[in-house]
Parts: structure tokens; C-alpha cells; sequence
């Protein structure tokens, strides 16, 4: 999935400079529990804010995962 927005990159070089691989800076990683919790509580506020209107659970978890995925 491409991500939008604009990301804080580093590049990385190898031996030449042909070769790059860009990373970004703001991809935290966390372990499985704590992502999915992180998501879940991200999702349910998204879903609040929304007026509690039901059907659009998938939007909400896929907003919260992007959410989550960047912070």
C-alpha cells in the first residue's frame, strides 16, 4: 500500500552511488500486541468521532493502521 504524505527520508548509499535505498525516518516499529492494541483504541476514537455512525469499520481500522504506522 503506498503511503501518502510527505515523510522524513534518510538515504542510505551503498558502495556506489546508483544504488539507494530510502527509508523513512518516522516507521516505528512496534511489537505485534502493542500495534494491534494501538489500532484498535485509534479506530474505536475514529469511529466516536464519526457519531457512532455503523458501516464504515474497514475505513476506520485502515485510517488508524496508517495513523499508527507514521506516529
Amino acid at each position: 500500500m503506498r503511503q501518502t504524505g510527505t515523510a522524513k527520508r534518510t538515504t542510505v548509499k551503498s558502495s556506489t552511488s546508483k544504488n539507494r535505498i530510502e527509508t523513512p525516518l518516522s516507521q516505528t516499529t512496534y511489537p505485534p500486541e502493542d500495534f494491534y492494541q494501538k489500532v484498535q483504541e485509534l479506530a474505536y476514537r475514529l469511529y466516536v468521532a464519526r457519531g457512532c455512525v455503523h458501516g464504515h469499520d474497514v475505513e476506520d481500522w485502515i485510517q488508524a493502521e496508517e495513523i499508527v504506522k507514521t506516529s
